[in-house]
């Protein structure tokens, strides 16, 4: 199917459609729903997204360019262990700012495989990181034997077990009892305690 050249209109979809999902989660997300968000027809959507997971698949790949581009600010400049402290706070912060969208990227059934055209946008903050850790490798602040790849993958998966367990409430207790300053507070201290192990080994 030829698809309309909009690209203005299919941005105000993505956009409202990742406002649902800020709201409701991934699976408050409709077809109707997204039109009403935009004042347009169901039958508008159809031109430009086939159906409810093709419109997923799509926020989810601009999902994850907010995300990365989230990173690399919070990471700010420089060379050193602080960068990857501030990539960590940031992780979280973001992650417990945007759990819809958190849950769309990482939790979500409904999401491609990462070999796919969607999933090979997820790698570009694994690369970041990895670049953050070899940087702080050469500069002598962490150690030379440190795996930069390994390292990375570990910290992703520290920072993702960290988020869904607080998210879920079963780390911290639930944001809506204990609240979320408090949970954020707690995770960011826990996130930062895998970049300190680094730097412990190097003593």
């Amino acid at each position: 199917m030829v698809r309309p050249s909009n690209p203005e209109l299919a941005e105000k979809i993505l956009l409202a459609t990742a406002a649902i999902i800020e709201e409701q989660g991934p699976d408050g997300v409709t077809m109707r729903g997204v039109a009403r968000r935009i004042e347009y027809s169901a039958t508008t959507i159809y031109l430009y997204f086939e159906n409810k997971d093709d419109l997923l698949d799509q926020t989810v790949v601009r999902a994850f360019g907010w995300f990365s581009e989230a990173m690399k600010e919070a990471a700010g400049t420089g060379v050193g262990v602080e960068r990857i402290r501030n990539r960590a706070r940031g992780y979280v912060r973001w992650a417990l700012e945007h759990k819809g969208m958190y849950q769309l990227m990482f939790q979500h059934d409904s999401i491609r495989p990462l070999d796919s055209e969607t999933g090979s946008v997820q790698p570009r903050t694994l690369r970041d990181s990895e670049q953050l850790i070899e940087d702080a490798i050469k500069a002598g602040a962490l150690p030379a034997t440190l795996d930069a790849k390994r390292a990375a993958r570990i910290n992703w998966a520290g920072l993702h077990g960290v988020v869904s367990l607080a998210l879920s409430g079963r780390l911290f207790g639930a944001p809506a009892d204990v609240g979320m300053e408090r949970v954020e507070a707690q995770a960011m201290e826990l996130a930062e305690q895998f970049v300190d192990s680094w730097v412990g080994a190097r003593a």
